[in-house]
């Protein structure tokens, strides 16, 4: 993975790997830490309603059926970004890193990790569901090649989706993405 990582851009001292059982207190770490970025923005009205992170048994399935990436320091993972597959698609659930380790592109090499194991698995792309003006989501995964997709084509589980989170913010800021998978560089060890 050394090559892969250093293709993808990854800083010096961290790796890119399959979440682990043993990773999980680390990850709901980072995901809370993540979270907190969300406070000051106003978009979601009551940060007390939603869950502090994605629940452990949740995380756990998703490292049984390996759909969970993390980056890692010596330390152990900083962030992850989170799958399922939903019809032709990769759903992107979650991408998280904490904010300690923000702005040296985590993010980015996750994603790259995200559109290799959507090929990997004879995908047509990656879907997900995000903010759609706030920096670090709309805009960040449009640089990356998704697109918006208009409300009259959303599958009938991504306008389950959205319901779910009408219960805990204002789902007009918000927008499904898709973006093709293309044949890439990208790979991790199975």
């Amino acid at each position: 993975m050394g090559a892969q990582n250093k293709m993808a851009g990854l800083p010096h001292g961290y790796e890119v790997r399959f979440a682990e059982q043993l990773d999980i207190p680390a990850l709901i770490a980072a995901d809370r830490a993540a979270s907190e970025l969300f406070r000051p923005t106003g978009l979601i009205p009551d940060m007390g309603t939603i869950p502090e992170s994605v629940p452990t048994d949740v995380l756990s399935q998703a490292i049984e059926d390996r759909m969970i990436i993390v980056v890692a320091d010596d330390q152990g993972p900083v962030g992850f970004a989170m799958c399922q597959i939903r019809d032709e698609l990769l759903y992107l659930d979650q991408v998280s890193v904490d904010p300690e380790h923000g702005r040296k592109g985590l993010g980015k090499v996750l994603m790259f990790h995200v559109f290799a194991l959507a090929e990997d698995h004879k995908l047509s792309g990656v879907a997900l569901s995000t903010f759609r003006d706030l920096a670090w989501n709309g805009p960040f995964y449009r640089k990356l090649g998704f697109r918006e997709i208009p409300r009259k084509k959303l599958d009938d589980w991504m306008l389950e989706i959205e319901a779910a989170q009408a219960d805990e913010m204002d789902v007009t800021k918000r927008c499904f993405m898709k973006r093709p998978v293309r044949r890439g560089l990208f790979r991790l060890t199975r």
